[in-house]
This record gives structure tokens, sequence and C-alpha cells, in this order.
């Protein structure tokens, strides 16, 4: 168990009170609902303005992939958003290895609030990412994971992709 410190902030009345709102919506507790904006902070915001990243609806990003070729949506994938993720994964953890990488992927898709469960098994890193972003969405971000993997001879293997979803096992490359 990871080791847990108290810590105390002074917030406005107004903003004390949102939060206690929203953390009864979600059903959790205050302390709960401030540890996990912390931790995105940490993990994610902090670092999305400074490696380029931007925020879009999801109606505006699935309209313009609609309209996006598959083979050039693959060329885009392969060559400028995985140089993208590359850096980012540098930024954010100081090297690129597929453990750091499967972190940022992992912040990544958390701070986008796309659906996802990451299945740790035995080291298996098992993926369901339930997006809903289209077909070519799901090609393009298992082409942009399976370009990253493969220079540490890893790829995303038992791949089912749909129109709403991607999952994949993540696997040593068998020579």
């Amino acid at each position: 168990m990871k080791k847990s410190e108290i810590i105390s902030v002074r917030v406005d009345a107004n903003i004390k009170h949102k939060l206690e709102a929203e953390s009864e919506m979600k059903s959790m507790t205050l302390n709960t609902l401030i540890g996990q904006i912390i931790t995105k902070h940490v993990s994610w915001d902090r670092f999305a303005e400074d490696i380029g990243f931007v925020f879009l609806t999801k109606p505006f990003l699935r309209a313009i992939l609609s309209h996006v070729p598959e083979k050039e949506m693959t060329n885009i994938a392969v060559t400028v958003c995985r140089g993208a993720m590359k850096d980012a994964t540098i930024y954010m953890y100081g090297e690129i290895t597929v453990k750091s990488f499967i972190k940022s992927l992992d912040s990544w898709l958390a701070a986008s609030h796309i659906p996802f469960r990451h299945i740790e098994e035995e080291n298996v890193d098992k993926y369901v990412i339930q997006h809903e972003l289209g077909e070519v969405f799901s090609k393009y971000l298992i082409t942009v994971i399976n370009v990253v993997l493969n220079e540490f001879k890893f790829c995303a293997s038992s791949q089912d992709l749909t129109d709403q979803s991607v999952s994949f096992v993540i696997s040593k490359i068998q020579l």
C-alpha cells in the first residue's frame, strides 16, 4: 500500500460547496475526489500544455475523423503522432520505455475522459478502451500504440477493433 500524508488546503467556500456536491453526486468522499483531482494534475494536466495537447469535444473529433481517409490517418499516426507520444512520454517520465509509455497512455486516456480498463495480470497488460469516436479512431489508436511498442520489440496483439472500442494485449514480439 502506498504511503499517504495529510495536507490542509484553504479554498473559497463556494468552491468547497461545489466539490462537496460533486463528491456526493459521484458517491465518493470529498477526500477521494480531491485526491483524484490532484493525481490527475500531477500525472497529466501540468504537462499537457507543454507537450502540445489540446482538448476537443468528441462530436467535433468524430466529425473530422469521418472525413480523413484511412491511409492518411495511418500516415499521420506513424509519423506525427508516434513522435508526439514518444516526446510526451520522455517529457513526463524522463525516458521512453514500455513501462513509461504505458503510464503515459493511461494518463492520456484518463485525462481525455476516454473510458478504459488497464488490466494487469501475471506480467500481461490488457486494455479495453471505450472511445466512441468511430472506426477511424480505433485504427489510428492501435497504429500509434503499435508503432511505439514495436520499437521495444512489443506489440498490441489479440486486437479487437470496432467503431466504438479497441481491446488488445501488450505482448513481446516472438522472433
